[in-house]
């Protein structure tokens, strides 16, 4: 009995058949009357399974309370109740059935409203997104139509002002035509003005090549500065500023090996004694200098060639005009990349290396003048390069001397110490130095990481036997094997006459 009554209190019927009746109120006047009809059924059907568990209910009290108990109010409230002509059936269900079925249906219509006001929410956002669709589409519309009617109004103006324009056209045309008319009356007029034009011109071409001649018998270059801008070189003088300028750059270069090779020497001494690689990382130094120098010069050279294309006038070709350009102005002021660019070019390099605490900005001021010599020799009229050379190719006499340590007798290049100097047409202008030894060519490339070196600061060094081991005087092409000449020439106007 009291299980029975336990489980009907938590199925919640009486709680359901209020909210019904309450929605049912709320709805009546919306409803349609079948749907009222089908709430009322849906309550009657409702009360009857409540009244048929509330009987069973009353027999199990009946029978807890003996034959005779009950019968006072049996007599007095139900009897009476049943005699105004209600007849509730017990129905055909358990009791455990009814109320399992009574959950269902009330936990059925929760869900059910729960759908239905999802629903209901989402077709108010359905509604909300469909009339802001309809206002952007008006809006689409009506700048639509306000476009179409600007492209008309444009349009016939633009009918209008083509018919404008083809009448200016014609005039200006007419008037151009006079004018080329009057232009080529002036120029007839003009001629004898003309001849005189080209003998002031001349006479300043004589004059600035007096003066350039002038400067070679004094021994200085200052003509290239004091040339008036607006001559035209001729190629006399074009071939004096070759060789004045080349003879210098050659002193320079003798200077880079006597003098500015042995200080890098020195500078990597203070990390490494290897004194092989040391001797190629310099020479690699040599080589990717002159490399990064001549791209950047190609680069510069177009950039000039470029803005002197399209305002070049003058008798003088375009290409005379650039070089002459290069000569005044072609000085060489964004070193800091080049040298960027040579100290990526060997941190790349296949065959050398260093210790991988040190890096090779220790031979920054050596790179650095390599590049301004590299430089200026790239910009001559006529450049200057250094002839190509690899490890364990055939020795050439003509371009290079063997040091005082090579095998004299191995005809096979071990590794380079400095490049030859070479012109455009390829003649030796000032030897090289290699090491030549038997077996050289067969070695492996270096690839070590961990050179032996000594890296205190403190430690004893002594650079005179050093250089005079390694530095050998450097002499131009054509000198005897055992003639010996300073590397360093006295002067520009001595170089220049020996070259006479």
């Amino acid at each position: 009995m009291a299980e029975t009554l336990r489980r009907l209190s938590e199925a919640g019927a009486f709680r359901l058949m209020q909210d019904k009746v309450e929605k049912w109120n709320d709805n009546y006047k919306l409803n349609t009357t079948d749907k009222n009809i089908s709430s009322c059924v849906e309550l009657i059907e409702l009360i009857s399974r409540l009244q048929g568990q509330m009987f069973s209910l009353l027999n199990l009290c009946a029978m807890e309370g003996g034959e005779y108990a009950g019968c006072d109010a049996l007599k007095k409230r139900l009897l009476p109740w049943l005699s105004n002509g209600f007849v509730a059936s017990s129905g055909r269900l358990s009791a455990d059935t009814s109320l399992s079925i009574i959950a269902e249906s009330t936990e059925k219509e929760r869900q059910l409203e729960i759908l239905q006001e999802d629903y209901e929410k989402q077709l108010d956002v359905m509604e909300s997104d469909l009339n802001k669709s309809k206002s952007l589409a008006d809006d689409l519309s009506s700048e639509l139509d306000r476009a179409h009617a600007q492209l008309n109004a444009e349009r016939e103006l633009s009918v209008e002002d083509s018919l404008t324009k083809d009448d200016q056209v014609i005039s200006l045309q007419a008037r151009i035509g006079a004018l080329q008319d009057e232009v080529n009356f002036y120029k007839n007029q003009s001629g004898v003005i003309s001849d005189y034009e080209i003998e002031r011109r001349r006479l300043q071409d004589e004059i600035s090549l007096l003066r350039e001649e002038k400067a070679i018998m004094n021994g200085t270059n200052d003509f290239i500065v004091t040339t008036s801008p607006s001559s035209k070189l001729s190629s006399l003088s074009t071939d004096v500023f070759q060789r004045v300028r080349q003879a210098s750059l050659v002193s320079r270069f003798g200077d880079l090996f006597a003098r500015d090779r042995m200080d890098g020497m020195d500078v990597l001494y203070n990390h490494c004694d290897d004194h092989e690689l040391n001797q190629k990382i310099v020479f690699t130094c040599v080589q990717e200098a002159f490399h990064a120098a001549k791209s950047a010069f190609n680069r510069y050279r177009t950039k000039v060639f470029s803005a002197l294309q399209d305002t070049h006038t003058g008798p003088e070709s375009l290409s005379d005009a650039v070089q002459k350009y290069i000569n005044k102005n072609g000085q060489l002021l964004d070193v800091h990349s080049i040298v960027e660019d040579v100290l990526a070019a060997m941190n790349r390099h296949p065959v050398i290396s260093f210790p991988a605490e040190v890096n090779f900005r220790i031979l920054t001021l050596f790179i650095r003048e390599t590049v301004k010599v590299a430089w200026s020799m790239t910009a001559l009229p006529s450049p200057i390069n250094i002839a190509p050379a690899r490890e364990g190719e055939l020795f050439s006499e003509k371009r290079y001397r063997r040091t005082r340590d090579s095998e004299y007798t191995a005809p096979l290049v071990a590794y380079y110490i400095w490049p030859a100097l070479v012109n455009a047409k390829g003649d030796v202008l000032l030897k090289g130095e290699a090491v030549t030894r038997r077996g050289g060519a067969l070695a492996s490339p270096r690839r070590s990481r961990s050179p032996s070196r000594a890296v205190t600061p403190s430690r004893s060094r002594s650079p005179s036997p050093r250089r005079s081991m390694m530095a050998s005087p450097m002499s131009p092409a054509g000198s005897r094997p055992g003639s010996s000449l300073s590397p360093r020439p006295g002067s520009a106007a001595s170089s220049l006459l020996s070259l006479y």
